[in-house]
């Protein structure tokens, strides 16, 4: 039989049935779909889900440790950084949480005009912080953790034992003279600014084992820098006394000690080294 001939008398009997649904299950039975392959609402749902599982719960340019984030605020409150400042942060899009360059003289300047609630910090989270070494080789930062160490009674040559720059720190095993100060705020804040500004912290990396009693005692005194920030300064705590930088003396025609007097300047602008 020829197909236009199949086709005339098959044709009219397949227009007429294309439009009801059939339980035949052939080859040759008509298409028909009660509802359509994919809805707009499925796939945007679905869509929205795999955008949910890939973005980042948290920028990265926030800071890993809520505390650290309430005392930078703190600081903003208080005047210690400014709108023009903060709106300038890092790569521009107004993250100061990761700045050190834009929070450091911050951090140092209100520690300096808080003085007065050095005694009240907890002083077994300051031991966790400095009983197992110093956070960096700066050389203020060291001697800041010396500070904390006499204050809390520790055994320097213990703890220098301990530390993991014993083999290259020129002040390991260095005992502080009276007349380079006591613990003040500034000493810890320092302390806790290098921690929270640690390579690991920020990108939530490995941390060295030990860390993580560092990192809870730390993120405890800032807590209670935020809530100390909001009491009266102390009218009858005495303003420490500017300490004068000992000066040494250079003979005539001596280049390398004139180097190593700007580069000690310098390193002393950084309010850190």
């Amino acid at each position: 039989m020829s197909a236009s001939r199949l086709f005339f008398l098959l044709g009219a009997s397949t227009v007429r049935n294309c439009n009801k649904p059939t339980n035949i299950s052939s080859p040759f039975s008509p298409f028909r779909f009660t509802k359509p392959l994919l809805s707009p609402v499925v796939r945007f749902r679905s869509y929205n889900c795999i955008s949910a599982t890939i973005e980042p719960l948290v920028s990265p340019k926030n800071h890993p440790w809520p505390e650290w984030v309430a005392f930078v605020d703190r600081l903003k409150s208080k005047g210690y950084i400014t709108e023009k400042s903060s709106s300038t942060g890092e790569d521009g899009d107004g993250s100061i949480y990761t700045d050190m360059n834009l929070l450091k003289d911050a951090c140092l300047n209100f520690s300096r005009d808080r003085s007065d609630i050095f005694k009240k910090l907890s002083t077994q989270d300051m031991q966790k912080v400095v009983e197992k070494g110093c956070p960096n080789l700066f050389r203020k930062v060291v001697n800041s953790a010396k500070r904390l160490r006499i204050h809390l009674n520790l055994d320097e040559g213990e703890v220098c034992g301990a530390c993991n720059f014993r083999g290259s720190c020129d002040r390991a095993y260095l005992i502080l003279k009276e007349s380079e100060g006591v613990a003040r705020t500034v000493d810890i804040v320092r302390v806790l600014l290098i921690y929270a500004f640690d390579s690991a912290v920020i990108s939530s990396g490995a941390m060295p084992p030990g860390s993580e009693l560092i990192e809870v005692s730390a993120r405890q005194l800032l807590s209670e820098l935020v809530e100390l920030s909001e009491t009266p300064i102390d009218p009858d705590h005495p303003t420490p006394a500017p300490k004068a930088s000992p000066r040494k003396k250079q003979s005539v025609g001596s280049r390398t000690d004139g180097l190593e007097d700007v580069e000690m300047k310098r390193r002393d602008l950084t309010g850190l080294e």
